[in-house]
């Protein structure tokens, strides 16, 4: 059930062709793509029109006559083919943030984060994949949820909301006895909701397997459909997380987790009167200071 293949062909080969065909000023421009590539493609159009000495006639052309429709959509296939390719955060900040990429920085990821939700949400509704992942929490007997390091914010969050509208929902991960206690009581009648985004956690991965073994349910929150995640889960929802930080956006798998628990809760029968019950609780212990 993962999904979210993007497709690759490289735009300086193509914004070349285009040059060749056109006049000086798509020349210009092409320069100064090719000298700084693919870094200098993530620049504004003002500035490059700027260091180009071209019109927004000519961008508007080189662009159009490469296949793009836009400079957006050209910077989009860029940053995805740059997310690929650098798999540590050291190399992510010398890529992303040097000073010649921090021109537009906060609009770029701006564009970049309602992307990434957008693509995410959209191919996981028309997969049916959430849908089917909802179903497959309410079906559970017991409903496990694990992520390590920084997955393990994105688990703890999926586990907070599920147990709000869920009963038997549990955080597993980062102690080997919780683990190993988790393991002893599942069985195929359980659901274990796994997160892993790269460089995929080997802990998350032997306990995903193992709860695989046992016959329960598997669903993987992760950034690649074809991902070690992924070749473990009876149902896969891929998140896009392409970033221009440093770190592999959240936004989207964070989405994710949220969608989920949403469409759990509309389906669920009791989750209702078990809200109600949890208010009950929260006024008997005053755990809030609400005034």
């Amino acid at each position: 059930m993962c999904s979210h293949v993007s497709t690759w062909s490289d735009p300086l080969a193509l914004l070349s062709d285009a040059a060749q065909d056109l006049g000086d000023g798509e020349q210009a421009l092409y320069d100064v793509l090719m000298a700084g590539y693919p870094h200098s493609v993530l620049r504004r159009h003002d500035v490059l029109l700027e260091q180009s000495g071209a019109t927004r006639r000519d961008l508007h052309r080189l662009l159009t006559t490469a296949g793009f429709r836009d400079l957006a959509e050209l910077q989009a296939r860029v940053a995805d083919k740059l997310n690929d390719e650098l798999r540590s955060p050291a190399a992510r900040f010398a890529a992303r943030l040097s000073p010649a990429a921090r021109a537009g920085l906060l609009p770029r990821m701006t564009v970049r984060e309602s992307d990434n939700v957008a693509t995410t949400l959209s191919e996981l509704h028309d997969s049916g994949a959430l849908s089917l992942a909802a179903d497959a929490l309410l079906a559970g007997r017991r409903r496990w949820v694990t992520g390590h390091r920084r997955s393990h914010a994105f688990a703890h969050l999926l586990a907070t909301d599920l147990a709000a509208v869920l009963g038997q929902v549990a955080l597993v991960g980062g102690s080997a006895g919780r683990e190993i206690e988790a393991l002893t009581d599942s069985g195929p009648q359980d659901v274990l909701v796994a997160f892993a985004l790269r460089r995929y956690d080997s802990a998350t991965l032997r306990l995903t397997g193992a709860f695989a073994d046992l016959g329960a349910t598997v669903i993987a929150i992760t950034d690649d459909a074809g991902g070690p995640l992924a070749a473990r889960a009876d149902i896969c929802l891929t998140a896009v997380t392409a970033s221009t930080s440093y770190a592999d956006s959240p936004t989207a798998v964070t989405a994710v987790a949220h969608a989920l628990a949403t469409l759990a809760a509309a389906r669920s029968k009791a989750a209702g009167r078990r809200l109600a019950r949890r208010e009950q609780a929260v006024a008997l212990l005053s755990a809030y200071d609400e005034e």
